[in-house]
């Protein structure tokens, strides 16, 4: 039965014209070739070539077979080509899912010195809050997301590595500027106070709700808003008090546009973590991405859970 090296090795000698010159380009001896191509002959019962002078010519029957097979052998040679620029990372492409947050304080350096070494792959990035982007993962539409806490570990297929640790707190603008002085401030106490948070439906949002629930307090923001930027501008302007990422706020912080109240019990730092898909493997591209913050991708693809 033929194969495809029987294929190659037919459309060599037709490109050349000649079975020496062809066993040259193949790097492979004259007999190997015209055994080959006998094998090849004897398969299909035709015969493909007819010697002469100057070399070999196809015959009827070989001019038809190779109007067929140049096109699958040109397809494989591409594809093999393009797999090669892939393992070397002078092409190809990263779709990735991350909320604002991690996309923010971990994702965006992480890219930006992954494109300065290889800016022909493609980076594509799902900005979408974290049951988004895990879904998204589950539909197979990014190769991996970055989310933030909370998480179900236990989720099926999927695999969590922590990234980064981070901390909410609870800040306030100028007009209530008196709760960030005054040493702490018990949970009861927040009820009199206008809340600005995040909508339902984001990591953030559930986890201050959660911290709420724990401690027996049921708070109802007045203002929800869509993106943390939002809710730090609308803080500034003495809108009310609310709870963001403290990485994101840390320039407001230091020159005193906003300022941070402690709360009594404080909130827990929380976790980035690095989520994949236990039954689709990473590429090259997203490898070599990930190792760019030292993260372990051969715990992360064989399918280990953190």
């Amino acid at each position: 039965m033929a194969n495809y090296e029987h294929y190659k090795i037919f459309c060599k000698i037709v490109e050349c014209q000649s079975i020496s010159k062809a066993a040259n380009q193949l790097y492979v001896s004259q007999p190997a070739v015209s055994l080959a191509i006998k094998q090849l002959e004897t398969s299909l019962n035709v015969k493909l070539f007819f010697r002469t002078q100057k070399g070999v010519t196809l015959t009827s029957e070989g001019e038809m077979l190779y109007n067929y097979v140049r096109q699958g052998c040109t397809l494989i040679s591409v594809g093999e080509e393009k797999l090669k620029e892939l393992s070397v990372l002078q092409a190809g492409e990263i779709s990735i899912g991350a909320s604002d947050m991690t996309l923010r304080f971990f994702l965006l350096p992480l890219t930006e010195r992954f494109h300065k070494n290889f800016p022909l792959v493609k980076i594509k990035i799902s900005n979408a809050p974290t049951p988004e982007t895990l879904q998204h993962l589950k539909e197979g539409i990014i190769d991996f997301g970055a989310v933030s806490e909370p998480v179900d570990y236990n989720a099926a297929n999927f695999n969590f590595k922590s990234v980064k640790s981070v901390r909410d707190i609870l800040v306030a603008g100028d007009k209530f500027r008196e709760l960030a002085e005054s040493g702490g401030i018990s949970l009861p106490d927040l009820k009199k106070y206008t809340f600005i948070m995040l909508e339902k439906g984001t990591s953030t949002r559930q986890y201050i709700d959660t911290y709420f629930r724990k401690n027996n307090i049921e708070i109802n923001p007045e203002i929800e808003l869509a993106t943390s930027d939002l809710v730090a501008e609308f803080i500034r302007r003495g809108m009310g008090i609310g709870f963001i990422l403290e990485d994101f706020v840390i320039e407001e912080l230091r020159n005193g546009a906003l300022h941070k109240i402690n709360l009594i019990p404080e909130l827990q730092p929380r976790e980035f973590y690095i989520v994949t898909h236990s039954n689709i493997p990473l590429t090259s591209a997203a490898k070599k991405l990930l190792e760019y913050n030292d993260i372990d991708v051969s715990g992360i693809d064989a399918g280990a859970n953190y």
